[in-house]
């Protein structure tokens, strides 16, 4: 399954209520780096499908408020959350077997 696309209109229902650990992906839609990220995003979505919630969120001004809440400041970042609580900031880029060791360590089996 494709990452979700996040926007501030639909975050509560896609992330918020979600019961699965989240991969939240804040990246800036022009930008080299979070171009170069969002290959790894989308394989680890289709891989991890159904164990973890994986989501994008683009820097457009309508997610400004989500943007500000999870106080994204560079771009792209990636923000891991387990029960509604971030446990982890990843900033910059990880290739998928680095995100597979982080995601591990910190909520899910990742065989």
């Amino acid at each position: 399954m494709p990452a979700a696309v996040i926007t501030s209109k639909n975050y509560k229902k896609e992330i918020k209520r979600c019961k699965l650990p989240v991969l939240l992906s804040f990246r800036a839609e022009k930008g080299v780096s979070s171009f170069l990220l969002s290959k790894t995003i989308e394989e680890l979505s289709e891989e991890l499908n159904g164990k973890i919630k994986v989501g994008v969120v683009n820097s457009e001004p309508d997610n400004s408020e989500l943007i500000k809440a999870y106080n994204i400041n560079v771009f792209p970042i990636t923000v891991l959350i387990k029960n509604g609580v971030v446990t982890e900031r990843i900033v910059g880029i990880l290739d998928k077997k680095s995100f597979l060791k982080v995601l591990s360590q910190f909520f899910i089996n990742t065989q």
